[in-house]
This record gives structure tokens, C-alpha cells and sequence, in this order.
């Protein structure tokens, strides 16, 4: 029984942890007041991210999206655990990105100008 107490105690507290984690972690429109909407519907928000060189994002979440990058960029992304990767990519370059909780520090010499396209979860789009 003891073994079942500490699984069950151990369930309970990792479910908890990733709820809090979840919740704790805000939509990028509410932590980045003068983000651009470009358009928002039932299915998707298309904003337009911009980071200034040296710039730091707050943590914000994204359901599953696209990114369009309008200039190369260099950057370093924290995620909701602490861990960072440090990634470039090309102009032009278009990439998938799953539901993520992160911060994005601009490293590079430019700005970063990217369009953004989320999808909404669970919307009904016909």
C-alpha cells in the first residue's frame, strides 16, 4: 500500500506541477501590449513579432504555429524548464512549431521580424 500512496502522491504532485506551469505561462497579446494583430478569427491569429537586438521576450505560450521569418535571425530560446537551445535561421525560411511555453532572446545583429500564425485549438473551422 505504502507504494501506491507514494505513486498516487507523486502523480498528484507532477500533474499539479505541469498544470501550474501551464497556467502560470500567458499568452504573448497579454505579456507584449503593442504586439500587432494582423487578423484573429475562430481558427487562427496571425500577429507580426518583432524583438529589438539584445531583447528579451517575457515567457509567453503559443498553441501550435507558423513562423515566417522576414530577416535571418539568431536567437535563444528558454523554455518553461529552464532549458535553452540557441538556433539561426534564413530569410525567407518558414518553419512548424509545436504548443510551446518559451522566452526568446534576440542574439543576432538585426532585429527580428517574424509572422506568426497560430492555430486556434479546438476551433471549428469551416
Amino acid at each position: 500500500m505504502d507504494q501506491i500512496a507514494r505513486l498516487m502522491t507523486v502523480a498528484t504532485f507532477v500533474t499539479l506541477s505541469v498544470g501550474m506551469s501551464v497556467a502560470s505561462a500567458q499568452d504573448r497579446a497579454q505579456v507584449v501590449p503593442d504586439m500587432q494583430i494582423l487578423l484573429e478569427n475562430a481558427c487562427v491569429r496571425v500577429q507580426y513579432h518583432d524583438v529589438a537586438v539584445g531583447e528579451t521576450t517575457p515567457m509567453h505560450s503559443h498553441p501550435n504555429y507558423i513562423v515566417y521569418r522576414f530577416k535571418p535571425t539568431k536567437a535563444r530560446i528558454t523554455l518553461a524548464d529552464g532549458s535553452q537551445r540557441t538556433g539561426e535561421r534564413k530569410a525567407g525560411e518558414v518553419t512548424w512549431e509545436k504548443a510551446t511555453t518559451h522566452s526568446v532572446e534576440n542574439l543576432g545583429d538585426t532585429d527580428i521580424h517574424n509572422l506568426i500564425v497560430e492555430l486556434k485549438p479546438e476551433a471549428s473551422c469551416d
